[in-house]
């Protein structure tokens, strides 16, 4: 406890979660006016991603639970592993893109798999500016999914 007393910023409680893992990492921060974020850059770091990225999230959502209840910090928390969201997110935009020429070559839309509600927006903004093509969102969290369609 006297650990995350000294380090209640989003880097320190990093950097202390993953001391107590064991893991040989480096711990880098910056922080603009909306968002505090924390990249972790290490070898074989997949522990801290887990499958579809779903330890990451937990991480970044267990420190800004802590940040918010010790600092009231009310910035976005981000963390990252050695660019993981950042190579999804081009991923999923390329992925889109695929989808929207799909939808268009078929003239049938397209149902892509349900997806969490920052997933679908990074979709939606990949295609919202592609002549003839459309996106919605249908369907109930959590199986609530992004259809692109021909216009």
């Amino acid at each position: 406890m006297e650990a995350l007393e000294r380090s209640v910023t989003p880097k320190g409680i990093v950097v202390d979660i993953v001391n107590l893992m064991n893991l040989r990492t480096r711990v880098t921060s910056w922080e603009d006016e909306e968002e505090i974020h924390v990249d972790i850059w290490g070898d074989d770091l997949g522990i801290l991603i887990g499958k579809g990225g779903a330890t990451l999230q937990a991480l970044q959502d267990l420190v800004a639970v802590i940040v918010r209840k010790n600092c009231g910090e009310d910035r976005r928390i981000v963390v990252d592993v050695e660019r993981y969201r950042e190579r999804k997110k081009q991923k999923l935009r390329e992925y889109a893109e695929r989808m929207a020429e799909r939808a268009m070559t078929t003239g049938k839309a397209v149902r892509l798999e349900p997806m969490g509600a920052r997933e679908r927006k990074i979709v939606h903004d990949a295609v919202k500016d592609i002549p003839g093509i459309e996106s919605k969102s249908e369907g109930e969290e959590p199986q609530r999914r992004v259809v692109i369609s021909p216009a």
